[in-house]
């Protein structure tokens, strides 16, 4: 089933601030490695969009807006380190994928409070 891919506000301003952040570090790689990753995810977000149902549940579905289902895609860009999860919702009726958030892996889950 492939779909039509968007990105929520809050999904697009989080891709935002990761390629800032890496333009901003001259010392690992700047501008050449935030084009790289945003390459990358450009990429795993069109295998989501064909293939939406692949990806299992988040762990917050039924915590975080309980009225949507939340499944969530492993985006791993480099073979080492940390990555960062994919939150998104599936339209069937409408063949639409929205990303809710992309979220850095070592980020609190969406239910958990910011100062637990």
């Amino acid at each position: 089933m492939s779909c039509k891919l968007t990105l929520s506000d809050e999904a697009q301003r989080t891709i935002e601030d990761q390629i800032q952040w890496y333009e901003a570090d001259e010392k690992h790689g700047g501008a050449d490695l935030a084009d790289r990753w945003l390459d990358k995810l450009e990429a795993a977000l069109t295998k989501l969009a064909t293939a939406p149902h692949r990806h299992g549940l988040a762990l917050e579905n039924g915590r975080w807006h309980p009225e949507l289902e939340i499944r969530q895609m492993q985006f791993r860009p480099w073979k080492s380190g940390v990555g960062w999860r994919v939150l998104f919702v599936i339209d069937e009726k409408q063949r639409i994928v929205t990303v809710l958030q992309v979220r850095h892996e070592r980020r609190r889950w969406l239910f958990e409070a910011e100062d637990d």
